[in-house]
Formats: structure tokens, C-alpha cells, sequence
């Protein structure tokens, strides 16, 4: 009797190892995919130094793993020069991932297809094309809005972004994620609010796709914040909150100044980049709160890892992250997430989430969670860690297939 490996093909728009959250969740699941099965993976040549450089470092993966690099024409490249090209450009994309899986699905068949990245619910999915392939769909978000009751908080340019992002997916959700949908036999969605949406799958699985540093809580340890000094002191220590993320108007950056206005002896420190910078600084002007509000613009993950870790809280009211990362380390490092029950960051803040209700006063409701912390600060967590995920693909590949079992036997023939 010969063992088999359950033939598996991925496809991943962006994967390869590094700090991209995007490549680093594709890469993860294909890693944790090779444990057990053998992965082919379609991606982009962009990511091809850094893949080739991995599977070199470890042979045992790369037995395992087949990466196989896809592009569109050299003409059409050209045409992608703006970020939102990349949209237009992964519709056609994954038309011709399609043809090509469709082919090789032909020559010698997978066991089932697992779309990993984009993450978006509203775009194709390639492998859905592929007859007789039984497809694992995701993780994929979009599926969640904004709440008409924090639309005051998205000020002008905010408001206009969020109705037309509502205009444009919502039909290419209808046409191409319920499609999706209909077609795979495992939906995985990032959050509550997007199982919700596909609710009419055959299979539905709440798994974000973070896969987090194993070594994170134990950075925790290394950079614990001071305890406040007591009252009698006659300069007790400044607490200090971040909020990290791109400065947008739906991640509630706004929310966070108007909290930190209501928290005396905080200090919110600011990190990334955004169209909302300028609003933002206004705002901390006209709420006297400049001296306690400091951007520091974009900065290394590293050091970005490292003030969450020695901070006292992070403050991320954001109104439809998906699955922001962010939370999920801010979990692993120990550190309590003052957050709204939207979209995916309770989710990946897990036991540290300090949820902030919508009815009411919201600001009012953040500031009282953020000074909750002082007295319930946050414990490390290895929930989101990427060693999680052999095991969770695992079983979504035997919902797909019962065939994929991480060994099976066959009396003749060679490994597939």
C-alpha cells in the first residue's frame, strides 16, 4: 500500500514571504497546505526572488510546494500605473488563472482548489470556472458597510468614498461573488458580517486569514508598559493609545481624536498615511488636543510592533475593517483593542476586544472602554498565529472533499 498526497491548487494572487499582509496570508495558507497535501500554487512573478529564496532555505517545503508564476502580457502590464488599476487588472487575471488551472486540472486532476487572495467578495474567482474541481472560496470580506449613524464621522470626501464603494460592489457582488458562492463548496469568510451574506453556501466557515508571527507574545513580554503612577505623584506617567492603519475616513480616525478629548492624561500616537491627515491634525486643533495627538506617518513594521507592544492600549474604532491585522497583533502583544462590533477586528482582538456599543453617545462609550484598560489590561494571545493553520485547512479541504484526508493509500502507482 502507497501513501497519496491530496493534490491541491491554489490560487493566490499575492504570496510570497515578507510584510505584505496580503502575500504573507497566501503564503502562510500555502505553507500550511504543504504540511499534508501537494500544493500547486499560481501567483505572480513579482513575488518569485523572495518564494525561490524560502524554498531553497527549506527543501522538506519546497518537495511539497510547486509555485508557478503567472502575468498578463507585457502590453497590458503597461496599462497598470495607478493603484486602482490593480482591479481591472485582477478581473483579467484571473480569467486567464482559470484557463490555466482548467488545463492542468485536465492533465493530472487536484482533489480540490482553494482560492486564498484577493480577500475581496466581490471580484471573480478563477477556480470557480474549473469543472469537476470542488473549490474552497477565501477567506474572503467586503460584505459590511458603514452604519447610517457613523456616517457623521466620515465627514465629506469619506461620505462620498463609502456611497460610491456601496454602488460599484454591490452589482459585482451579485454577479460575481454570489457566483462564486453558489459555485464553491466552502465559503470562508473573514467575518460574522460576510458569513451572514453568503449564508445560502453549502458550507460557511468564519476564518480571517491572519497568520501571525508565533514569536509575538513573547515580544509581549519584553516591552510591558510601566503601571500608571499613583495620584500622590507629582508627575504620574502619561498613558499612551496608537492607532495604526491607514488614515482613511472609515478606519475612525476621527472617533479617536474626539475620544482622546474626552480621556485626560492620554496621549494617542498616530501611525500611517491617508487622505485624512489634514482633517485629522483640524480636528486635534479644534479640540485642544494637539499636544497629546502625534503622527508619525508611516513606519517599519518592526517598530511599528514594538510601540504597540509598550503601549497601554490600542484605540481602533474603525467602522469596516474586514480582517485588520492590526488587532489581531495588538492581541498576540498582549495589548486591549478599544474597538466598535463592526466587520473583523472584535474578531481577530478576541479575549482583548474592549467593544464600545453603537446606541448612545459613542465617543462617550470609547472613551469610558479606553479608561477601562487601566484597571483590565490585555493578555498575549497566539489565537491568529500562523502554526493554526495547517489544521484549519485540513478541515476545510475535507469539507470540500472528503478525499483530501491528509493520508490516503492506493495500491499502485506513484505519490500524485
Amino acid at each position: 500500500m502507497q501513501q497519496v498526497h491530496p493534490r491541491v491548487l491554489v490560487s493566490a494572487y499575492a504570496c510570497g514571504p515578507g510584510d505584505e499582509p496580503e502575500a504573507a496570508a497566501g503564503w502562510a495558507f500555502a505553507k500550511a497546505a504543504a504540511r499534508s497535501h501537494r500544493v500547486h500554487v499560481i501567483t505572480r512573478h513579482r513575488f518569485a526572488p523572495a518564494v525561490a529564496a524560502e524554498l531553497e532555505r527549506d527543501p522538506e517545503l519546497a518537495r511539497n510546494l510547486t509555485v508557478e508564476y503567472l502575468d498578463l502580457s507585457e502590453r497590458v502590464l503597461a496599462r497598470k500605473r495607478r493603484g486602482s488599476d490593480v482591479y481591472w487588472y485582477y478581473v483579467l487575471w484571473q480569467r486567464a488563472l482559470a484557463r490555466r488551472a482548467a488545463e492542468l486540472h485536465r492533465v493530472t486532476p487536484f482533489d480540490v482548489g482553494h482560492h486564498v487572495t484577493f480577500a475581496n467578495d466581490w471580484l471573480p474567482c478563477g477556480l470557480a470556472r474549473v469543472r469537476d474541481l470542488p473549490v474552497v472560496w477565501g477567506p474572503v470580506g467586503g460584505a459590511s458597510g458603514v452604519p447610517l449613524r457613523l456616517v457623521r464621522w466620515l465627514g465629506l470626501r469619506g461620505t462620498v468614498t463609502e456611497l460610491l464603494r456601496g454602488v460599484l460592489t454591490a452589482p459585482l457582488r451579485a454577479m460575481w461573488g454570489d457566483a462564486a458562492a453558489r459555485r464553491a463548496t466552502v465559503v470562508v469568510a473573514q467575518n460574522e458580517a460576510v458569513a451572514r451574506r453568503f449564508r445560502r453556501a453549502r458550507h460557511v466557515v468564519v476564518e480571517p486569514n491572519a497568520a501571525l508571527d508565533d514569536d509575538l507574545p513573547k515580544r509581549a513580554r519584553l516591552a510591558r508598559p510601566a503601571p500608571p503612577g499613583p495620584e500622590s505623584d507629582s508627575a504620574p506617567r502619561v498613558l499612551r493609545a496608537v492607532f495604526v492603519g491607514r488614515l482613511l475616513a472609515w478606519k475612525g480616525g476621527r472617533l479617536a481624536i474626539e475620544a482622546l478629548a474626552r480621556t485626560p492624561g492620554w496621549e494617542l500616537h498616530v501611525y500611517g498615511t491617508g487622505y485624512e491627515r489634514p482633517a485629522l491634525e483640524r480636528l486635534a486643533r479644534r479640540r485642544g488636543v494637539t499636544g497629546r495627538v502625534v503622527f508619525h506617518g508611516h513606519r517599519p513594521r518592526a517598530e511599528v510592533l514594538d510601540t504597540i507592544a509598550g503601549c497601554d492600549a490600542m484605540l481602533f474604532p474603525s467602522m469596516h475593517d474586514q480582517a485588520g491585522w492590526v488587532a489581531a497583533e495588538a492581541s498576540a502583544l498582549g495589548r486591549p483593542v478599544v474597538c466598535l462590533p463592526l466587520g473583523g477586528v472584535p474578531l481577530l482582538a478576541g479575549v482583548n476586544a474592549r467593544l464600545a456599543p453603537l446606541a448612545g453617545d459613542v465617543v462617550s462609550h470609547l472613551a469610558a472602554r479606553l479608561e477601562e484598560t487601566v484597571t483590565a489590561p490585555g493578555t498575549p494571545s497566539d489565537r491568529w498565529s500562523a502554526s493554526r493553520l495547517p489544521e484549519v485547512v485540513e478541515h476545510l479541504y475535507r469539507l470540500a472533499s472528503p478525499r483530501t484526508a491528509s493520508t490516503r493509500t492506493a495500491t499502485t502507482g506513484n505519490i500524485a
